[in-house]
């Protein structure tokens, strides 16, 4: 090779160099185009937020907007139920790999915090302060019925809500495993008079039959009384209004039912007034989980928990967060 081409190949190959050398240093600090191949983080998220996939999920919704603004990042979901169903699935070995537990409300993952701290991990280490929990969502009791001709909104003037006297059973997710079975039995206690125990216990002494008005067993979570409403399983029942909320309204129009929105916090025109529904707040908060995962996908887990906790709104542009939680029903907590 002659001295001018050899100079002239040194300088190409140079110049390649420099140009791969500024891409990576372009990339290396965008989360969006990170310097790795396809990362991925599995969740565990409560049913009131997996819904019904594809269409009726707040957490699909999410994943697909996430996923769509990070190309290089997947998420997935690995479990999904009850909250207290899934927190124990994590602390009895976490065999489904997860991550990130969603939890349908707050005292969850803060149990886990407080009493298995070997279980779960900050979602930034940034800080001088390590960061573990975090709200995401609240969430609304709903009463569903698919009694055809029965208004139970209250505008028909007719039924308005639950009444004891007209249906038989009415069916809550069990509120030893999810909060918004909780919910529905606070207010079926405090507002209806029902008496407790609502479900049926084995593991109680002497072991409970539950209440007659309540569909026994209760069902093991808030998914499968909306399921079983909407088979005609039962006449009403308890749900969350994320599940029969289309975008922002609700009840779901074309399915034959009627709902009635119960917010925890509503009290009567007396004075001085009188608390009608004392449930409190159903605020869902979630928490990372001590799981092996390379610096890339606690990366992609951090990215993940900044989507989830961006709750822009106007007067700019609602976030994609507030996005899917109007969406669906939610408020910011």
């Amino acid at each position: 090779m002659s001295g001018n081409n050899s100079k002239q190949w040194m300088l190409s190959a140079a110049s390649a160099a420099i140009l791969i050398s500024c891409s990576f240093s372009a990339f290396a600090g965008d989360d969006k185009h990170p310097p790795h191949k396809k990362t991925n983080i599995n969740l565990a998220v409560a049913s009131n937020f997996y819904g019904i996939p594809p269409d009726n999920s707040a957490i699909t919704d999410l994943i697909n907007k996430f996923q769509a603004e990070n190309p290089r990042y997947t998420v997935t979901v690995t479990d999904n139920g009850a909250t207290a169903t899934l927190e124990a699935n994590i602390i009895n070995g976490n065999i489904n790999n997860v991550d990130l537990f969603l939890a349908a409300d707050t005292d969850t993952p803060q149990d886990l915090l407080v009493n298995h701290f070997g279980l779960v991990t900050p979602y930034n280490n940034s800080l001088t302060l390590p960061l573990y929990t975090f709200n995401y969502a609240q969430g609304v009791l709903a009463f569903l019925s698919n009694t055809p001709g029965i208004d139970v909104t209250c505008d028909a003037g007719g039924t308005c809500g639950y009444d004891q006297t007209v249906y038989s059973t009415v069916g809550i997710a069990d509120p030893s495993l999810a909060p918004y079975g909780v919910a529905a039995q606070s207010v079926l206690t405090g507002r209806y008079g029902l008496k407790s125990p609502l479900c049926m216990s084995t593991t109680t002494s002497p072991p409970s039959d539950g209440n007659p008005l309540v569909k026994q067993p209760c069902y093991p979570n808030i998914t499968a009384v909306l399921t079983a409403v909407l088979n005609k399983e039962i006449p009403v029942g308890f749900v969350a209004m994320s599940a029969i909320c289309s975008n922002g309204s609700y009840p779901t129009p074309g399915n034959g039912t009627s709902a009635l929105a119960y917010f925890a916090v509503e009290s009567t025109n007396t004075t001085p007034p009188t608390l009608v529904n004392n449930y409190n707040p159903l605020t869902q908060g979630g928490i990372a989980i001590n799981h092996t995962r390379t610096s890339a996908q606690n990366t992609e887990l951090e990215a993940f928990v900044a989507f989830l906790t961006d709750f822009t709104q106007p007067p700019t542009p609602d976030s994609p967060m507030m996005t899917t939680l109007r969406k669906f029903c939610y408020s910011a907590p």
